[in-house]
């Protein structure tokens, strides 16, 4: 059996090294840009899904969030929760928010958008908002009458849905902010930011002590978010959460990313039919080079049958020329997403609605592309080759 392997080994090195030069370095460029396909897009859109989850953690709902209890419209007590929460370790950070609609309104332009007050001293613990001042500055503790803007809002900034912003709000503009308990205040506009993120460009922040004021409220909330040190454990600190007695509401960042899980389903069906396609293109591409080889040696074969070679073995060594293709093509690929196409995008992320894009290469995933491909070449080498050895000797010596 060794002795039939290593014929069949140097049947294969024979073919290929006696062949055209140009079509083998051809079929390996081909192999190597179906893998680097096959990866590539993988990778994209494992990579845009990523931005978007880490986006909703960074710059709407911490890692895990506390809602008021069922029937309830606030969460009451917030300090002493606060102080229950720092006691878990892991905890990184605590942010308390009112959460409120409002309705902006700027010389003749008006609409309405979401409104949270927030302790920036705290809120820069748990969100990535104050990294993005694209004008003006972050707001402070003790600010009054001063808002910061999404850039949706203002309109001017470049916005995606500027027919519906206020037509030009600049930093040190006056807005008027009807609230829902229909309390009106001037603001002035202390900042404009660009998250990356058009959820997060739809909202305004205003101080803690200022919403209190326009609610009437003290040491009440209406959403904690919580910033842990790792990703992934949401369930644990949710468990010892609810060890240390806390009734509220707790979700985990996953239950508010649910929003785009159709879409990331979308983008696994599309990848997986771009990869169907490109394990298509590699199997014919190698089946019709075999069956070309095949039929221009079809009596070098059956010479070699007649003097004794068992046909299992010609077979064989055009198995083994068909996954030298595929593996040859794997490993210049590897070669192209990880020393060219990875550090290429990791300083030139793709701009997306969503954030900035880089590719999220999984080995697993790498690993699974890899046998899929050596897999549709074993396929694709084994049919031709085992039409050719189906002929009688005489038939494919004289070719009858």
């Amino acid at each position: 059996m060794l002795s039939n392997l290593n014929l069949s080994l140097f049947l294969a090195y024979k073919s290929i090294t006696k062949g055209n030069k140009g079509t083998l370095v051809l079929t390996i460029f081909i192999m190597s840009l179906i893998f680097v396909n096959l990866v590539f897009t993988a990778s994209i859109f494992l990579g845009l899904g990523n931005t978007v989850n880490n986006q909703v953690i960074n710059t709407l709902y911490g890692n895990v969030a506390l809602e008021p209890k069922t029937d309830e419209k606030y969460i009451s007590d917030v300090y002493s929760l606060k102080q229950k929460i720092n006691s878990v370790p892991g905890i990184t950070g605590i942010s308390a928010q009112y959460v409120t609609g409002a309705a902006f309104s700027y010389k003749d332009k008006s609409g309405a958008w979401a409104i949270r007050s927030i302790n920036p001293d705290d809120e820069i613990t748990v969100t990535t908002i104050h990294n993005f001042m694209i004008d003006g500055e972050y707001l402070s503790k003790l600010d009054s009458d001063e808002i910061i803007l999404g850039k949706e809002i203002p309109g001017g900034y470049g916005g995606d849905l500027e027919h519906l912003s206020l037509g030009g709000v600049k930093v040190g503009d006056s807005i008027n902010v009807l609230f829902n308990n229909g309390v009106s205040r001037s603001f002035r506009v202390k900042g404009v930011f660009d998250a990356n993120f058009q959820q997060s460009n739809n909202i305004a922040y205003i101080s803690q002590k200022e919403m209190e004021s326009v609610l009437g409220l003290e040491d009440k909330a209406s959403l904690i978010l919580i910033k842990t040190r790792d990703l992934g454990n949401e369930d644990s600190y949710i468990k010892q959460f609810l060890e240390l007695g806390i009734k509220e509401e707790i979700k985990p960042w996953t239950v508010y990313a649910a929003m785009v899980k159709n879409i990331t389903a979308s983008f696994d069906m599309i990848a997986l039919l771009i990869a169907v396609i490109g394990l298509f293109v590699a199997s014919v591409t190698i089946f019709i080079i075999i069956y070309v080889n095949t039929i221009s040696k079809r009596r070098q074969i059956g010479i070699l049958r007649a003097i004794g070679i068992e046909g299992s073995v010609i077979m064989h060594s055009y198995i083994l020329q068909a996954m030298f293709y595929a593996i040859s093509g794997t490993i210049i690929g590897l070669f192209i997403m990880f020393f060219i196409l990875k550090p290429w995008f990791i300083i030139h992320p793709l701009k997306f609605p969503v954030g900035f894009v880089s590719l999220l290469i999984v080995p697993e995933k790498v690993m699974v592309n890899t046998i899929s491909l050596i897999a549709a070449a074993l396929a694709a080498g084994l049919i031709p080759s085992w039409m050719a050895v189906r002929e009688t000797i005489l038939e494919a010596i004289w070719g009858d």
